[in-house]
């Protein structure tokens, strides 16, 4: 398996490195990090300072570098049995993370939630976000401590998405088998407005489809738990991920790939991402590239 793990200085950058380390044991890993010059404000400066402004932050950011990136090497060469190598590149930290992924084909991308860079204007919602919507292959979005995947909450509704997420679980081999509470949910239409006889029927399609799914998970040893949630699928998906306790939140996102349609507010994956506690793997539903293919 290769992962693509992409990192700066920040906490959230050292709690990723440390998570690939404990979750992904065997894995090929790239370590790339970008120095984001244009990011770094200017507007005070004149045309004529703005390229020795830039030289000299450049210098700046790679020495950052030169410091944690031998330690994050170091701290994944003691736990891989493979490759394990630095990258770094200049560009904007988005599209240079992207751009990479596009060439290597990696089966993950791993990047912390918050921390792509210091500057607040990237935080979540910009850099991790377009990656997060715009890779080909599943995202780990890391916002908290990751010692071990012991227990997934994944959110399925019969969209081509949730059959890649589904796919993901049961056909490769990124995760080691665990608990998946496989959860789908009835809208509020289903669950308010309509009468008691299709509102059992709504509940015995979910329950006919969650073991579908179940079928295809349980092969790799995976202990699932069908689950039918009703309400605002976000709501749902946002509460079950407390309460269930779990590790890792995985859910699709359907095909919002690049320009204004990454940006898009009040999709359900982006208000998993922007409001769970959780670590959130992304997976879409017109990936061309499917894990270890």
């Amino acid at each position: 398996m290769k992962v693509l793990l992409a990192v700066d200085k920040s906490l959230h950058a050292e709690q990723a490195v440390r998570a690939v380390g404990a979750c992904f044991s065997g894995a090929e890993v790239e370590i790339l990090h970008v120095l984001d010059i244009e990011a770094v404000p200017h507007s005070h400066l004149s045309a004529a300072l703005i390229e020795e402004y830039h030289q000299r932050l450049r210098a700046g950011l790679q020495a950052d570098a030169n410091q944690f990136l031998p330690k994050y090497q170091a701290t994944l060469s003691s736990a891989f049995f493979r490759n394990v190598y630095v990258t770094a590149r200049e560009g904007r930290a988005a599209d240079v993370i992207l751009q990479t992924a596009a060439s290597s084909r990696p089966d993950l991308i791993v990047l912390g939630a918050r921390g792509l860079s210091e500057i607040q204007s990237l935080l979540l919602g910009s850099v991790s976000y377009r990656v997060a919507h715009g890779a080909a292959c599943p995202v780990l979005l890391v916002k908290s401590e990751l010692p071990a995947i012991r227990k997934v909450l994944l959110a399925v509704d019969r969209s081509e998405a949730s059959d890649r997420a589904v796919q993901v679980l049961a056909g490769e081999t990124l995760f080691p088998p665990c608990g998946v509470v496989v959860l789908t949910v009835c809208p509020p239409s289903l669950a308010d407005l309509l009468p008691e006889a299709l509102r059992h029927h709504g509940h015995a399609s979910a329950s006919e489809y969650l073991t579908a799914v179940k079928s295809q998970l349980a092969p790799r040893g995976y202990a699932v738990e069908p689950l039918i949630g009703e309400g605002d699928p976000a709501a749902v998906i946002l509460a079950y991920a407390e309460q269930e306790g779990v590790d890792l939140v995985v859910t699709g996102a359907r095909g919002l790939r690049g320009g204004l349609k990454s940006l898009l507010l009040g999709s359900v994956s982006r208000k998993v991402i922007v409001h769970t506690s959780k670590c959130v793997l992304i997976v879409h539903g017109d990936s061309g590239h499917v894990a270890g293919a």
